[in-house]
């Protein structure tokens, strides 16, 4: 009797701790997070990022929705030579500023962990609207070498634009904590972007760096 008593128990504070969880649910959750990187010693880029979803669980644990992303990336080079005999000299700069806007829909699966924990695994895909806009400036009196081969005492300045939609999908790993049964603080990995293109074709990209991982806050009601 004891026994049947304990199993109940714990039957009823496994339902209640993930009640949020439950078919009939909904989320609305926000992320946000922010990455520096230097490939090499002249570059160094950083982006910004922020999304939103919002789901309805279609079943225990299994949530799908909408889900809605910003990204802003800077990517920066600068190079500068001033040789000892000073009869050589060049700078050079170029800035690619990144915008990307992106929709689509999203799922998402929870394994539950103890009584406040759960590992996430999530999937987005859907159309992404980018903005990209770079400007070189370069000046110098000697050669920068390829594929920049100036004259002495050359300078020179352009910026190019460019527009375009693609497709996109999206896996992330996470991690959520629950301190009560309406909201979620998330840790969320951005492990895996796919991009396909129209003119440039298809750019698969997988990463576990640090850069790529995103804090957030779900609200379960």
């Amino acid at each position: 009797m004891k026994t049947t008593n304990l199993l109940l128990l714990l039957m009823l504070v496994a339902s209640s701790a993930f009640a949020q969880l439950q078919t009939g649910n909904k989320l609305v959750a926000l992320h946000a997070g922010a990455g520096f990187s230097k490939p090499d010693e002249f570059s160094r880029v950083t982006s910004l990022e922020a999304s939103s979803s919002m789901g309805y669980f279609l079943k225990d644990k299994l949530v799908v929705g909408l889900s809605y992303g910003y990204k802003y990336a800077s990517n920066r080079e600068e190079r500068t030579s001033a040789p000892s005999s000073s009869s050589m000299f060049y700078f050079y700069d170029n800035k690619t500023i990144t915008h990307t806007y992106n929709i689509g829909p999203m799922a998402r699966y929870y394994i539950s962990l103890g009584n406040k924990f759960a590992l996430f695994a999530e999937g987005t895909a859907g159309l992404a609207f980018i903005s990209e806009r770079s400007e070189l400036h370069y000046s110098g009196t000697g050669q920068f070498g390829d594929p920049m081969t100036p004259s002495p005492g050359s300078q020179s300045s352009s910026t190019s634009r460019s527009r375009e939609a693609s497709l996109y999908g999206t896996l992330s790993p996470g991690l959520v904590f629950f301190p009560n049964e309406r909201i979620g603080i998330e840790l969320k990995l951005n492990a895996v972007d796919y991009l396909y293109g129209f003119d440039r074709g298809s750019q698969l990209k997988n990463s576990f760096s640090l850069s790529k991982t995103n804090l957030g806050i779900g609200f379960y009601f």
